[in-house]
This record gives C-alpha cells, structure tokens and sequence, in this order.
C-alpha cells in the first residue's frame, strides 16, 4: 500500500509510519488525540507572531499577500478571531 507523504511541516513525525507495531498504533492514536491542542497552539503562536509583526513595520495589508489572506483576516488573526462559525443554538 502507498503510504501518502507527510506534509512538510510534520516530517518529524514520519518515523510513526514504519513497520505496524501495536506501539505505532498507539503513537498514532497519541498524535491524533494530541491534534486539538496542537491547533490551538499553533493558531496562538500564529496570533503573537502577527500580532508582533502588525506592532512593528508591516501593516495588513503588508502581510495579506504573504500569508495567503485578506487583509480582514489579518487583522482577525492578530485580535484572536477564529475562522470557525458561531455555535448554534441546540434548541434553534
């Protein structure tokens, strides 16, 4: 079976793809678990860093481009807005 590459960022990881072993399983779930917190860090260190950036002598509009965004969601990352949707209403 063709193994997909692991996305650059996580190529430290790619020793969890050797041979199956009941510990590889477990890794994995491990990691898998783990993908939560993992995202809310880097999404707080992507918030200090344009936060850092936007303080100092780039603008949003500066930064839009380079990060693949609109200016608008510059300025969102650096207050802290997420991408995601408000909760709905169970009863709604």
């Amino acid at each position: 079976m063709n193994q997909p590459a692991l996305p650059a960022p996580f190529a430290d990881l790619a020793h969890l793809a050797a041979e199956p072993t009941i510990e590889q399983a477990q890794a994995l779930g491990r990691a898998l678990n783990a993908v939560p917190a993992l995202q809310a860090w880097l999404r707080q260190q992507r918030e200090l860093t344009v936060r850092a950036l936007l303080d100092g002598p780039y603008t949003k509009e500066d930064l839009a481009p380079r990060l693949e965004v609109s200016p608008q969601r510059v300025a969102d990352i650096a207050s802290g807005h997420g991408r995601t949707k408000a909760k709905r209403n169970a009863s709604a």
